[in-house]
């Protein structure tokens, strides 16, 4: 275990990754953490600074400086302000003289060397010389390497009564497994699911929460270093979904320090889950959009069902990927980096319409559940002031091709959810086997909704036209959430919410409208959930994209109003 912690250590980059655990590792060890690393600040080489006991128990304050990998010589004394010399430098003139809090003036300092392996023996007299020279009665040295930080690991993270032998299993394997993602995510989850079911308390609450989000570290930089981040992106979405659920008995309780200690951790894990999906999206799919059909021949599938599935999951983490852009830029008071994430967004929303439009699969789903990804882009769409003649011609696009399939018994959207139903569909052409594949449709209700609000009568006549012939028996139908959702939502459980079903279907789409308007004024959970009560509302299209929910219709309602303005 201790070789997986070192190796892991050794891989992670200086900003924003190792600088980023290791806050919580050492408020998980017992340390008060005042200062952590911030972009933008200046803050005199320390990048972290807490205060905590040494190995004989004094208190001390303790100054880290942080750099990734080994310590060479090129990494201690290259003459650029980012050496570690010249951060020790910054440290003793600038920091330990005129930035101590006064309230820890009168501790004795440990001006501590931390990276992420090994210090060469070639530059380690020069270390211990400038160590010794600059060593006082208040300022001492200390050196942390990727052996004193994996042992670290091991004893704040995996002591046996913190985490037991059957769980450190499921971790282990989990490691052991990222070139097998399926394999990864369901011990990774088995990990996660039974660290939050043993937090019964405050301090076993924001206990677990940081064990869940270090491992998931671990297993991102594993997974990073045989390129294969499948596992960490299922298991970063599903690690978001826990920690939410950790922290939901705190919501409105804005003194709690294990409330503050759980949201700092879900905070880390949102960054973390963006810097997954950028390693995800930008190395390996991104760059790739704009060649006609270049996506749907890397999917190399044995059948098209398998490039239709791949894409229409590929288009899902996108929108996601932007929502989450697009959250984080509303929260965010400064006025540039809100102009550069917009246009972070602005760059995805391009993105997904160049997939789309160069790969044609993409206008129609395989399966009706695939209603979510199709939401969750238009939710993108308005959310970015994207291109709406695009989002459009898309819905175009897809009536005209619901509707031949339809009436040729092609491969229209199907209930099914098993493979092996979907690799064989259709299975007969036959208007009983249509009924069977076309039981209920959230898909064609969120058609009609958007080619409303597009003022498309047109396509709205070809779904009325469907409905009335092909589709008599379909019950078109969305669901809401309801009382029972947020304790089931975030988790992943299957009793909870409200179908809307029998939707009227009519040209001009407003019967649609009042429907689901009356439904929201009779069933008012959906603004009581806790995360969107609490302004953290893409949880909850997180929770919908992972576990399978329809998009609730309250989301894209208000792209109608529209969700950009909220």
């Amino acid at each position: 275990m201790k070789l997986i912690f070192r190796s892991y250590l050794a891989s992670l980059r200086e900003r924003e990754e190792l600088d980023a655990i290791l806050p919580d590792l050492l408020s998980e060890l017992g340390y008060i953490v005042y200062s952590r690393p911030q972009r933008g600040t200046t803050q005199a080489g320390v990048d972290i600074a807490a205060v905590g006991a040494d190995e004989d128990g004094e208190r001390k304050l303790f100054l880290f400086t942080v750099k990734r990998g080994d310590l060479t010589r090129e990494s201690w004394n290259d003459g650029t302000p980012q050496s570690l010399r010249a951060s020790l430098d910054t440290i003793l003139d600038n920091y330990v003289q005129h930035r101590v809090p006064k309230r820890y003036q009168d501790l004795k300092i440990v001006v501590c060397m931390v990276f992420g392996g090994d210090m060469q023996e070639q530059v380690r007299s020069d270390v211990e010389g400038y160590a010794r020279r600059y060593t006082t009665d208040r300022v001492s040295f200390a050196e942390w390497n990727g052996d004193k930080l994996a042992g670290m690991l091991m004893q704040g993270i995996l002591r046996e009564e913190i985490m037991p032998k059957a769980l450190r299993r499921h971790f282990q394997k989990a490691v052991a497994m990222v070139d097998d993602p399926e394999i990864a995510f369901q011990h990774y989850s088995r990990l996660v699911r039974e660290l939050c079911q043993s937090a019964t308390n405050d301090k076993e609450r924001v206990r677990s929460a940081r064990q869940i989000y270090i491992a998931l570290w671990v297993l991102f930089v594993w997974a990073r270093d045989v390129d294969n981040v499948e596992a960490p992106y299922r298991a970063s979405e599903f690690a978001l979904l826990h920690l939410w659920d950790l922290l939901r008995p705190y919501v409105g309780k804005t003194r709690n320090a294990a409330g503050k200690a759980i949201t700092a951790v879900l905070g880390d894990a949102i960054q973390l889950h963006l810097a997954i999906s950028e390693e995800f999206l930008y190395r390996k799919i991104l760059p790739h959009v704009s060649v006609p059909h270049g996506i749907s021949m890397a999917i190399c599938g044995g059948t098209s069902a398998d490039v239709n599935l791949r894409l229409f999951d590929l288009l899902g983490r996108i929108a996601m990927a932007g929502l989450w852009i697009h959250w984080i830029s509303q929260q965010d008071p400064d006025a540039e980096r809100k102009i550069r994430l917009h246009a972070q967004t602005r760059a995805l929303v391009d993105a997904g319409f160049q997939l789309i439009n160069n790969n044609p699969a993409l206008f129609l789903p395989l399966q009706d559940e695939h209603s979510i990804e199709v939401a969750l882009f238009l939710l993108l769409v308005g959310a970015a002031d994207g291109n709406l003649h695009d989002a459009h011609a898309w819905l175009q696009g897809m009536t005209q091709r619901l509707a031949l399939t339809l009436r040729t018994h092609g491969r229209y959207p199907c209930v099914f959810s098993e493979y092996r139903d979907l690799i064989a569909h259709p299975r007969c052409r036959t208007d009983e086997y249509r009924q069977e594949a076309t039981a209920g449709s959230t898909l064609i209700p969120l058609m009609a909704a958007f080619l409303s609000y597009f003022d498309d009568g047109e396509c709205l006549v070809q779904l009325v036209d469907l409905k009335a012939k092909e589709l008599q028996h379909c019950t078109l139908q969305l669901w809401i959430p309801d009382e029972s959702s947020e304790a089931g939502l975030y988790i992943g459980s299957d009793e909870h919410g409200i179908a809307l079903c029998d939707l009227p279907l009519t040209i001009g789409g407003q019967d649609q409208i009042d429907t689901l308007d009356a439904a929201f004024k009779q069933e008012g959970a959906f603004d009581k959930l806790s995360a969107i009560a609490t302004g953290y509302w893409p949880i909850v299209l997180a929770a919908c994209h992972h576990h399978r929910w329809p998009v609730p219709p309250q989301f894209w309602r208000r792209f109608v109003a529209p969700l950009a303005a909220e």
